[in-house]
This record gives structure tokens, C-alpha cells and sequence, in this order.
């Protein structure tokens, strides 16, 4: 199966935009200061069912994953939707929390260490992909990488402040944003990085109108995944590595690390490159929502569009 440039309409592509305003996000930042993380958790457990009612597009969506990861019964799936829901309000909360200095409140263990060790250790650059699991912004925050640069992309449709907290928070641990824009130059910046030995993290989940894409069976049905991070990583002869943050109770968080380049076979066309790396990063992600199967947070049909 190959790559393939298909049309995604508006309502099955993400926009780019965090939804909530300047004033909410402001609001969250000084709850957390003066009161702390606990208290705001427990006020998402009283808001999180009314999200719910009142937000029926992303309600029907997650149900309808649950069923797509075997659940059948009406109130496993409820629950297991107020669950997704509530983790999801809850990485939301730590982003912030980090945003006004509170990460040494929170705990990491990662699964993969020799993978991080060998990615900090190497003079080259490479690419980090992730998904819309788990939290993965936050594990700029807790790597121990002096030496090694690291760069994420921003949407300039996100609110302004947000955007403004979020680089001052990371760019203290070497970690840099790069801006979305609409003449392209952030390719151009993608490349500029990798090239000078960076690192820059990707969602490989989502995907844009106009992006190219390849359709590939997950979960049990076909479902359209981009594969710009992948063409990227051949292009530029860098190492894909895969990582994942996921949530943990009691403010502990799980950072699982793989390198996916060493799993790609070295003979073979881009063609056939690319789909290995398709299989594998899907692969790794199905794992990963078997043992963390309330931490999926696309909140749309994701298979319709293939």
C-alpha cells in the first residue's frame, strides 16, 4: 500500500486551534498559583459531565473508539468516555501548571532510556513522533538534554497568550517553537534544525487539509494517518524515534521511547521505507492505547475520512 495524496474535508481535518479563550487560560493559571493542582483537579470531576452533555459531537466520537477498541457494554463506554474526558481536562491542567512553574510536583518514569541516552548522545538530529495521547508537550520539561536542542511547532490560529506561556515555559529547557505559517517558511525551519543537529517533535496522528497521507488499517478499520514526518526523516537521513507521555495516577506521568529507524529495513525504495515506518509507528500506537485506552483525544470521527 502506498502513499497517496487524497482530499480531506474541512469537518474531518483538525483546524489547528486549542479550543478556550485569553481570559479562561489566564483564570486557570492564577487558580493554580494561589490554590494548587488538586483542588482544580476536583472541579473538572464536577464540570467534566456537563462538557459532556453539552458536547455531543466529541461525546458520540469517543464512544464510537471505545466500540472500535471492543468494549460493548452501554456503561463501560460511559464511563470510560467520562474518564477520557476527565484525563484529557486533567493534561490540559498540568500543561498549565508547568506553564507557572509547578513540575516538581509531578513524577516520570521512562521506558526506553537507552533510546533517549543514545538520541541525546548523537551529534545528528532527529524527529520525535508522537499522537494526540497522553501529553506529550510535557516531556520537554523533563529531559536532561543540555546540549541537544529541541523544536515543536505552534498553530497561529492558538490564542496568542497561550502560545506566548508556552514558549517562555519551554524555552528554559532548550526547547524552541516554531510558528505555523501561511508562505511555508516553517518548512524551511524544519529543515534548518534538523540539519544543526536538533530534534523536532511531530504529531503523526492528525492531519491538514491539503497534506498528503496514507491510508492504514488501526484498530481494525482504515483510517487516514499523514506521512509528512516520515518523508521528512528520509529526506533528510535522520533517525524517526517514537515517544509517548502518558498519564499515570497521582501526578505521575509514563514516557515510553522507541527508535523506530532501527526497526526499517536499510535496502528498498522511499516507498517502501515509508510504509515500514507507517507500520511501525502504528503499530507502537496501537500498543500504547491497549494499556492506556482512555487517553485517545481526537475528538472526531477518525476513521470516516479514510
Amino acid at each position: 500500500m502506498s502513499a497517496k495524496k487524497k482530499k480531506v474535508s474541512k469537518t474531518k481535518a483538525w483546524s489547528g486551534k486549542t479550543q478556550g479563550g485569553s481570559f479562561g487560560q489566564m483564570s486557570i493559571m492564577l487558580f493554580l498559583r494561589t490554590f494548587g493542582i488538586s483542588p482544580l483537579y476536583f472541579i473538572l470531576r464536577l464540570v467534566v459531565p456537563f462538557y459532556m452533555l453539552f458536547s455531543r459531537r466529541n461525546r458520540l466520537a469517543i464512544e464510537s473508539y471505545f466500540r472500535r477498541m471492543g468494549y460493548t457494554s452501554r456503561w463501560d463506554i460511559l464511563r470510560l468516555t467520562f474518564r477520557n474526558h476527565y484525563y484529557f481536562a486533567q493534561a490540559m491542567v498540568d500543561r498549565f501548571a508547568l506553564f507557572v512553574n509547578l513540575q516538581h510536583r509531578y513524577k516520570v518514569r521512562i521506558d526506553g532510556n537507552e533510546a533517549l541516552l543514545e538520541l541525546l548522545g548523537s551529534p545528528n538530529g532527529a524527529i520525535l513522533a508522537g499522537a494526540h495521547v497522553g501529553n506529550m508537550e510535557m516531556a520537554g520539561y523533563f529531559f536532561d538534554h543540555q546540549e541537544k536542542h529541541f523544536h515543536g511547532i505552534v498553530f497561529g490560529d492558538e490564542v496568542k497568550f497561550l502560545n506566548k506561556k508556552r514558549m517562555s515555559a519551554l524555552s528554559k529547557h532548550k526547547v524552541e517553537m516554531i510558528p505555523v505559517t501561511s508562505d511555508m517558511s516553517h518548512i524551511f525551519a524544519l529543515h534548518q534544525a534538523l540539519a544543526q543537529g536538533g530534534c523536532i517533535t511531530l504529531h503523526c496522528d492528525r492531519i491538514l487539509l491539503g497534506k498528503k497521507v496514507m491510508e492504514y488499517p488501526f484498530l481494525g478499520a482504515q483510517a487516514l494517518f499523514p506521512t509528512g514526518a516520515f518523508s521528512l526523516a528520509l529526506r533528510m537521513n535522520v533517525p524517526v524515534i517514537a515517544i509517548f507521555m502518558m498519564r499515570e495516577k497521582s501526578k505521575r506521568y509514563h514516557i515510553i521511547i522507541r527508535n523506530l529507524s532501527s526497526l526499517i529495513p536499510q535496502e528498498g525504495s522511499q516507498s517502501e521505507k515509508l510504509y515500514a515506518y507507517m507500520t511501525q509507528y502504528v503499530s507502537m500506537l496501537e500498543e500504547v492505547l491497549k494499556q492506556y485506552p482512555e487517553q485517545w483525544y481526537n475528538y472526531y470521527d477518525f476513521w470516516k475520512a479514510a
